[in-house]
């Protein structure tokens, strides 16, 4: 907290004085990103133009670096008033103590309006109390090129509830190989790598009835390698040995530069990519399912309180006002990002009903799948991503398996069980 004092003069007086206000600045760290830029700029004015009669102030920093900078800060007792938590890390950093919750700053009935996906990410296990929230969700469909899937005679859904079943959405890649000006049916995002295989793939693994980890137990040995995991991973290893997948070498524009490839299964990030590219002939499809239902993506950036803090009230507001219906609208708008509340849906038209996107809206609503929220979920991501590289790249499934599993239950014995998990 800075405190910036204000001298007022009252003139001249038989016995003149001077008084004080102290306008109460709290900070808040950001993400340093081009698309989100321009919001935090907005939204530290429109903050600070709403609370200049109460005297309270909000001074919003982009951080370069900044999951290193957040650590850095935490160790040296550094850390500002609010930051900008990834929902995957959110477990870990309250589990070393670095947040508070936040449950009982935020207005309940914003609470009733957030995505379910967006309160189990930011909500912590052991006390069910919530740490972080999002303005925003992300998801990932498949996108198409209308042209190629018309030239394939392929019926399009427009719903979850009609998403193609592996054995229907294999047969839509056999179709699309044969069309003219397709080399691969499908822009699988093998390129990625680091994060995106579990965010990315962890749905079908879900759709399959797989897991990562048992998140009762909180044991990865007998799920992560269990039959109906690895029999996920193997069903999309199928699509790349049946010469479906564009290669990892291909680069990354194969969909929307040369348009080689008729599908492409990656997030709402894309989107002014593949739409400036492909116009009229982009077209957005629900996440297919593996199992009895389908699964997408959730996730992303959201606002933590650093337990160091002490400025509660000032806090309270900032976190009412950016969760308010129309700043996680201007967020939606600006970023590309899904509103993290339902009834900011229809002020943001491309997510709102009859929207280019909305099949994202639908997904964040109703299939999304989130990560599991536990403090040792950098290494539960790390070795399953490994993991699952080393099998597309031809490794046997079960030993790569049974390596993440050691790695993963090794760390969690450890860390004693992670307490309050171990219980």
């Amino acid at each position: 907290m800075t405190k910036k004092t204000l001298p007022i003069l009252t003139g001249l007086l038989a016995t003149s004085f001077s008084y004080t206000i102290l306008a109460q600045e709290i900070t808040a760290w950001v993400v340093d990103g081009e698309s989100e830029r321009p919001y935090f700029m907005q939204l530290e004015k429109a903050f600070n133009e709403q609370f200049a009669s109460e005297d309270v102030k909000v001074k919003i920093q982009p951080i370069p670096g900044y999951d290193d900078a957040i650590r850095a800060a935490w160790m040296s007792g550094d850390l500002p008033d609010l930051i900008m938590v990834d929902g995957p890390n959110m477990a870990n950093y309250v589990w070393s103590g670095m947040l508070k919750p936040i449950n009982e700053m935020v207005n309940e009935k914003i609470l009733e309006q957030m995505l379910p996906g967006i309160i189990a990410q930011g909500t912590y296990g052991p006390d069910k109390k919530i740490y972080m929230l999002g303005q925003g969700d992300s998801s990932v469909a498949l996108w198409g090129n209308k042209k190629y899937l018309e030239a394939a005679g392929i019926n399009i859904p427009q719903t979850p509830s009609e998403a193609w079943d592996y054995k229907e959405f294999t047969e839509v890649l056999g179709k699309l190989k044969d069309v003219k000006g397709v080399e691969w049916p499908l822009d699988f995002k093998l390129n990625y790598g680091g994060e995106w295989n579990t965010y990315g793939y962890y749905p079908f693994i879900k759709s399959n009835g797989g897991d990562i980890i048992d998140q009762k137990t909180w044991v990865a040995d007998g799920t992560i390698n269990s039959d109906k995991t690895i029999d996920a991973i193997m069903k999309m290893y199928a699509w790349k040995r049946q010469g479906y997948l564009v290669p990892s070498t291909a680069g990354d524009n194969r969909f929307f530069g040369d348009k080689t490839a008729a599908l492409s299964w990656v997030g709402n990030w894309m989107w002014r990519a593949h739409s400036e590219s492909l116009g009229d002939d982009l077209v957005m499809i629900p996440a297919p399912k593996f199992g009895e239902r389908a699964y997408a993506p959730n996730g992303g950036w959201g606002w933590a309180v650093p337990s160091s803090t002490q400025n509660d009230a000032e806090i309270t507001k900032f976190l009412n006002f950016a969760l308010s219906k129309e700043q996680v609208a201007e967020w939606s708008k600006t970023t590309g990002y899904i509103p993290a509340r339902m009834d900011s849906m229809d002020l943001t038209p491309m997510f709102s009903e009859g929207g280019t996107a909305h099949v994202m809206a639908l997904q964040a609503k109703e299939i999304a799948v989130v990560r599991p929220v536990h403090p040792a979920y950098p290494v539960i991501t790390s070795e399953f991503g490994k993991a699952l590289k080393n099998i597309f790249e031809g490794a046997d499934p079960k030993t790569a398996l049974n390596r993440a599993a050691m790695v993963i239950d090794d760390d969690i014995e450890d860390n004693m069980g992670y307490p309050p998990f171990d219980e």
